[in-house]
């Protein structure tokens, strides 16, 4: 059972693994410049999935994500039984609900994550990974490819690979990420980019 989970868990985010074609024109080839156009983006929402494994245990889990400065709201749903949980919050305080509209919360948004669903992603560095840029919450060591994005990076115990970039309006941004240490995998896939948006076109309101 345990290898048919790890198969599964392989094909779902195998295949497209070279780079997109992104335009010339946004090839600047150089890190800082690219760099400084993500570090402008401060209202972002993300809608993909993401397959997590442990070595033991996989889940599968759809991924909304809506970042505003520094509140978030993050929608996983798919392994937590009747539905979903949301997160909510800022690096102050974060707040999960469960889909029985039960109430928890805690500073540490990953461990909130891992106690109330047994589900361990890094929350808190995904924020940057998703959009291309270090976490500054650690050292890192990266590689930058010809183009000048990330291809691959190193934060503690964190090797990060990116594996496919998309255009979105007139910014490069990760479509697929790979996330690996010891004894567990994370990989994103990221099927709709939305910029600038604001709370009163909040994403969330669409998808069910």
């Amino acid at each position: 059972m345990i290898r048919l989970l790890r198969f599964a868990f392989l094909l779902l985010l195998s295949a497209c693994a070279t780079l997109e074609e992104v335009p010339d024109s946004l090839n600047t080839g150089s890190w800082q410049a690219h760099k400084a156009s993500l570090d402008g983006m401060h209202h972002w929402f993300a809608s993909g999935r993401a397959a997590i494994n442990n070595g033991v245990e996989s889940w599968q889990v759809n991924l909304l994500w809506l970042q505003q400065g520094e509140d978030f709201q993050i929608r996983l749903s798919g392994p937590f039984g009747a539905g979903q949980v949301q997160l909510t919050g800022n690096n102050q305080q974060v707040e999960l609900r469960t889909s029985d509209n039960e109430r928890f919360y805690s500073q540490d948004i990953d461990s909130l994550l891992r106690e109330r669903t047994g589900v361990k992603m890094p929350v808190s560095e995904l924020r940057y990974w998703l959009v291309g840029l270090p976490s500054p919450a650690g050292k890192d060591a990266a590689s930058i490819d010809k183009h000048g994005r990330l291809s691959l990076l190193q934060q503690g115990d964190w090797r990060v690979r990116y594996k496919r970039y998309v255009a979105v309006n007139g910014l490069v941004l990760p479509g697929k990420i790979f996330a690996d240490k010891k004894d567990l995998d994370v990989r994103v896939v990221i099927d709709e980019w939305k910029l600038g948006v604001q709370t009163s076109d909040n994403p969330f309101n669409d998808k069910s």
